[in-house]
Order: C-alpha cells, then sequence, then structure tokens
C-alpha cells in the first residue's frame, strides 16, 4: 500500500466511524420505536447502545470538526491580536492542542484504572473501557489534525479557517 493511499485512507477514519456510529444510533432507536410501539415489547439493551453510538458519534466527530477546520471558533478580534490573525489563530490552536493534551493523559489514566477495576454497563454487561477509550482516542486525534491543519496553513500561505470564513 501506497503513503498515499494510506493518508486518503486515514483522512477518511473519522468521517466513517462518525457515519457508523450515527447510522447504528438511528437504526438501534428506529428498532426500539418499532417493537414498543407496534410489538408493545422494549428491547432492554436499546438504550444503552444508543446511548454508547451517540458518545462515540460526538467525540470522533469533533475531531472530524478539527480536521476540517469547522470547530467553533471566535475570530471577530483576531485582527488585533500582536502578529495578526495567523499568529493568533497558532496560538488558539497551540492552547487547544495543550488541553488536547491533557484530556488524552487523564483520558489514559482513566482507562487504566478501568482496566485495572472494571466496570460493567448494566444491559449488556460490557467493560465501560471500550465505551471511555472514544476519549482519548479523539482527543489525540484532534491533536493530530490540528497540528496538521495549521502545518498545511503555513506551508501553503493559506489560513487554518475553512474557507470562505475570514474572521
Amino acid at each position: 500500500m501506497s503513503l498515499r493511499r494510506l493518508h486518503t485512507l486515514f483522512d477518511g477514519l473519522e468521517k466513517t466511524v462518525a457515519n457508523l456510529s450515527l447510522a447504528l444510533l438511528v437504526g438501534i432507536l428506529a428498532m426500539q420505536v418499532f417493537f414498543r410501539y407496534v410489538l408493545h415489547s422494549g428491547l432492554t439493551w436499546s438504550e444503552e447502545i444508543s446511548r454508547f453510538c451517540f458518545i462515540w458519534f460526538v467525540y470522533i466527530s469533533a475531531s472530524l470538526a478539527a480536521q476540517k477546520g469547522t470547530h467553533i471558533r471566535v475570530t471577530i478580534a483576531t485582527h488585533f491580536f500582536p502578529g495578526g490573525q495567523r499568529a493568533c489563530l497558532l496560538v488558539a490552536d497551540g492552547v487547544w492542542v495543550a488541553f488536547n493534551a491533557f484530556v488524552v493523559a487523564s483520558g489514559v489514566m482513566l482507562i487504566n484504572k478501568m482496566i485495572a477495576h472494571p466496570v460493567y454497563s448494566t444491559a449488556l454487561f460490557l467493560p465501560m473501557v471500550w465505551v471511555y477509550s472514544v476519549i482519548p482516542l479523539a482527543h489525540a486525534l484532534m491533536i493530530l489534525r490540528i497540528v496538521q491543519r495549521q502545518w498545511t496553513a503555513w506551508r501553503t500561505g493559506t489560513s487554518v479557517l475553512p474557507e470562505g470564513q475570514d474572521g
């Protein structure tokens, strides 16, 4: 597999996982509605799995937003920052990377504790470590995507903001 193909495959990772999580969430909720209102019998596991899918969807979508540059930003006063908008956005992304690094470290500690002292979900008895593992994973992906976006912007001389948004 070529490096370019691997890069293309990896770039679609967040979108694929987010889409699968959302499709699974919608499918399970539709099944629950059908079972409850048509068959008059609820599914005991559907609420739990749909919640886990939603958690994965939200965290992975945040990483996707970082990749696309569409994560929420307040850019109204960036032109007044010493060094201009580009320097301001670099500093802001540096703070964001530091925050994400803190969350990754805290998430890894949480995962280690959950491996040592397992916690299980109530309906399906699934190890909760699988649900909570998205926290350090998504924030590590956000770090990668923020750095990738800044690198591309500096190399090409473009803005880290999405096209058409000038701040």
